[in-house]
């Protein structure tokens, strides 16, 4: 892979292994000059998101933008709607590995690694408001039948489970997963409200988040979960 960060992006789309798990035959390889022109694509949409509503966007305007004929983008994307069902795709590769490198070995307590964690997704969208637009706005598409945004949730749930469990002696329960899902669900549910009226997670909403995140895992986990010994 190259390390050039656009090579990257396309990279992703054809390769990942979690592309083909989430969307299954969406990103099939191209050759080089193809991906280039749905790179552009996919750039010419994401600023052109940066001043418009999602909605309000349409697939000629991306060309425009992008300088890539319309007949030509029909090759990449069959319409508005797969562009930005892409751009969410990479959005959630992006905010997955940085969540990773969240590690539990550098707190004590769960709840100040749940804390990180909230802190680190705002710090995500405060640093590329798209991403927070696409995933909170009222704008953006109803992509029918996608289950995209379902299996993203898992994902991450899976990722702080297991990052739970690599460092505390995690409680037996056979629905843990499940109580983690509803807490990554609250989190979520204070964003988009945070967002709808200000267009940002603000400072105030962020630390909503965390607490009633926090109170509702207190009703599952004990206050200091006990450490793997090494």
């Amino acid at each position: 892979m190259s390390d050039n960060k656009d090579d990257k992006i396309e990279d992703v789309l054809v390769d990942s292994e979690l592309a083909r798990k989430l969307v299954p035959n969406k990103f099939k390889f191209t050759s080089q000059q193809g991906r280039i022109r749905r790179q552009k694509l996919l750039m010419g949409a994401k600023k052109l998101s940066e001043t418009h509503a999602i909605n309000d966007i349409t697939l000629a305007a991306v060309c425009e933008e992008a300088g890539i004929p319309r007949a030509s983008a029909y090759h990449f994307f069959p319409n508005i709607e797969a562009i930005f069902l892409a751009l969410r795709f990479l959005n959630a590769i992006e905010i997955l590995e940085i969540l990773a490198t969240v590690e539990t070995v550098d707190y004590d307590r769960w709840q100040a690694y749940l804390t990180a964690l909230v802190e680190c997704c705002v710090k995500i969208f405060h640093s590329d408001h798209t991403k927070a637009k696409l995933i909170y706005d009222t704008n953006t598409p109803d992509f029918e039948g996608d289950s995209f945004g379902e299996a993203i949730d898992h994902q991450i749930v899976q990722l702080v489970y297991k990052r739970l469990s690599e460092r505390y002696e995690m409680p037996n329960y056979e629905d843990i997963e499940d109580v983690l899902l509803v807490t990554y669900s609250i989190i979520n549910g204070i964003f988009t409200l945070s967002y709808r009226r200000h267009e940002s997670i603000t400072d105030s909403y962020l630390q909503e988040a965390t607490t009633a995140s926090i109170a509702y895992l207190r009703c599952y986990l004990p206050e200091k979960l006990p450490r793997k010994s090494r």
